[in-house]
C-alpha cells in the first residue's frame, strides 16, 4: 500500500540536506515563507534523545510553523533512528515524519517521492562509541535505503507521468560525488566499507532505473548526506546536491 501525504493551499516548496537535530534553526529559516512546504532529506537527528525531548520540542516548533501556514517534512537519513519514521510517532499537524516511499501531494507544484538511507562512513567509530556511552547512534543495515520493487510498481502505476520530484538521502552512482576520494580515511580504518558503499549506490540506480520505465515528467531530484552544494543534469532531471540547512526553492 502506497503512503501518501497531501497538502492543500500551499504555495511554496523547498527543500534542505541535513540538519543534524537542528530543528530550532531550520524551522527559523522559515520565517521569511507563508504557506511553504519544507522538505528535509535526512539526517535529521532523530534517535540521539529520549521520546520526550522531541516531543517538547516539537510541540513548540508546531505552534510556530501554524502562525505562518508552514509545514516541515522529513524522512530518514542514515543518522537516525528508522523507527521514528514509521508514521506513528508525531500527529502535530505541521511536523511529519514519514516513511520510505512516501509521495507528498502538493497540487499545483508538485508530486514528490521521498525515500531515506545511506550508508555511514563512520560506522566504525560509532559503533566503538556506543560501547563506550551506552547510547546507540548507529543502526546497522536498516540504515541503508532499500529497493522496494512492489512499492515502486504501485508508485508507477498510481502516480504514471505525474512524478515531478524525487527526494532522497543518498543518489545514483552517476550523479556528485562518483568517486571516495573525500573519504579514504575512513575506508583505511573499515575493511569493508568501500563494498557497502557501492551496494548503497547500486540500489539508487535500481530505484532510479525503475521510475524510469513509468516517469517521464520528473524534473528534479534532491538529495543531501554528502554536505555539499552541487548542480548537475543527468538524463533531462536536474540532481540538486542540498547542503547542511541549505535552503533549495522550487522554481
Amino acid at each position: 500500500m502506497i503512503n501518501s501525504l497531501s497538502f492543500n493551499n500551499i504555495q511554496t516548496l523547498v527543500f534542505s540536506g541535513d540538519i543534524h537535530g537542528e530543528f530550532e534553526t531550520i524551522v527559523y529559516e522559515l520565517n521569511n515563507y507563508t504557506e511553504t512546504i519544507l522538505i528535509v532529506c535526512g539526517d535529521i537527528g532523530m534517535g540521539f534523545h529520549k521520546d520526550e525531548y522531541y516531543l517538547t520540542l516539537f510541540k513548540k516548533l508546531n505552534l510556530k510553523l501554524s502562525k505562518t501556514g508552514n509545514h516541515l517534512v522529513m524522512f530518514r537519513g542514515n543518522h537516525d533512528n528508522p523507527d521514528y519514521f514509521n508514521g506513528s510517532f508525531t500527529k502535530y499537524k505541521h511536523l511529519h515524519l514519514i516513511p520510505d516511499y512516501t509521495v507528498v501531494e502538493v497540487p499545483g507544484l508538485a508530486n514528490v517521492l521521498c525515500i531515506g538511507g545511506a550508508a555511514s562512513v563512520d560506522r566504525s567509530y560509532r559503533i566503538h562509541a556506543e560501547v563506550r556511552s551506552k547510547q546507540k547512534t548507529y543502526w546497522g543495515n536498516a540504515e541503508l535505503p532499500i529497493f522496494d520493487e512492489e512499492k515502486l510498481d504501485e508508485i508507477n502505476s498510481r502516480y504514471a507521468n505525474n512524478l515531478q520530484i524525487v527526494a532522497t538521502h543518498t543518489c545514483p552512482s552517476f550523479a556528485y560525488p562518483t568517486t571516495k576520494q573525500g573519504v579514504l580515511d575512513w575506508l583505511r580504518k573499515d575493511e569493508g566499507l568501500s563494498q557497502t558503499l557501492d551496494d548503497e549506490r547500486h540500489t539508487m540506480d535500481q530505484i532510479f532505473g525503475k521510475l524510469q520505465e513509468r516517469q517521464t515528467n520528473i524534473t528534479d531530484w534532491y538529495y543531501g548526506h554528502f554536505h555539499e552544494h552541487k548542480l548537475e543534469r543527468h538524463y533531462g532531471i536536474n540532481f540538486r546536491l542540498c547542503d547542511c540547512g541549505e535552503i533549495n526553492e522550487v522554481r
